[in-house]
């Protein structure tokens, strides 16, 4: 099957898009935001997880982290509730980051039933360094934006996520 590519290579390794997708004609589909902000979203997450697989991290592992480090003692429902996932996905993914050494559950001070999540300290080094990837990543992508005004696509973002 003949392939295009729709990103530049330097932008990570992810899958190109196959030839008989690039020739779609959208229509009226290529002018809805929710179908481009969709598009954009896969996008970013298979050169981000490209670039953090041989780190053994992906997006969402890389979230728990960032969420886990800025919240310490979080619980696991509260975590999903965050990245809107089910907790049976995220009990998983919990399961993963503890049997690599990136975190751990401790019996919570506040409500026995409750697990509390920390960073260990592989968790927290290994986290500097996919943080240092995914800004690597960012600012590729910034230099794709006329302007390159991060700060303006994260409030236009921020703004389309609030509910409606």
């Amino acid at each position: 099957m003949a392939v295009v590519r729709t990103r530049p290579a330097a932008m990570g390794t992810a899958r190109p898009v196959p030839r008989r997708v690039a020739a779609l004609k959208l229509g009226r589909l290529g002018n809805h935001i929710g179908y481009a902000v969709r598009i954009a979203q896969l996008a970013v997450f298979e050169d981000v997880n490209a670039l953090l697989a041989p780190q053994g991290a992906t997006t969402a592992r890389f979230s728990v982290l960032c969420l886990v480090r800025d919240n310490p003692g979080v619980n696991q429902t509260v975590l999903a509730d965050a990245l809107r996932t089910e907790t049976s996905r995220m009990v998983l993914l919990i399961d993963e980051l503890e049997r690599r050494g990136w975190l751990v559950r401790l019996a919570s001070t506040m409500d026995r039933r409750a697990r509390a999540i920390y960073l260990t300290a592989e968790g927290r080094r290994k986290l500097k360094i996919l943080e240092r990837l995914v800004a690597r990543h960012e600012r590729a992508m910034i230099r794709r934006l006329r302007g390159g005004d991060k700060a303006t696509l994260l409030r236009m973002l921020r703004n389309l996520a609030k509910s409606l």
